[in-house]
């Protein structure tokens, strides 16, 4: 009886844990257009020309390259919720999925997470992995924001 119990009790834990993790990705996921999801925009092929490297003219963007299964890149969302927070209307903090997008290829990208700050079109900073706060803040500090 009592293993009956805990078994069922396990069961239903991992049910109700993979109920909230795909909730989670759901919700998250927001890469249609350039759709804002808590600050950060989310960029697709289709968008990139007037989102990204014309909009760079105006205020530098800093991209994220993602992936869904990324463990290091779920890591690095906290940060970017706080930049776009801390520089909004100073900056345009954004992630594009590299699986779904074929402009990751224009960047030659080795790994993944990999964040760019462009500028005026231009690549101005380039962080491979899980770069500090600071260290983007700075970044996007010196390419005008």
């Amino acid at each position: 009886m009592k293993k009956t119990i805990i078994i069922v009790s396990t069961i239903t834990a991992f049910f109700v844990l993979g109920a909230v993790i795909i909730a989670w990705s759901v919700y998250t996921k927001g890469d249609v257009g350039a759709v804002e999801v808590s600050g950060i925009r989310y960029f697709t092929d289709d968008n990139f020309q007037e989102q990204v490297v014309d909009a760079s003219k105006n205020l530098p963007i800093l991209i994220d390259f993602y992936a869904d299964w990324c463990f290091p890149c779920k890591l690095l969302e906290p940060t970017l919720q706080d930049l776009a927070r801390d520089f909004r209307g100073k900056a345009v903090i954004g992630k594009i999925d590299t699986d779904k997008n074929m402009i990751a290829r224009r960047f030659n990208l080795k790994q993944i997470p990999a964040v760019f700050v462009i500028r005026n079109g231009e690549i101005r900073d380039s962080f491979y992995g899980v770069p500090t706060k600071e260290r983007l803040a700075r970044a996007l500090r010196e390419s005008g924001s």
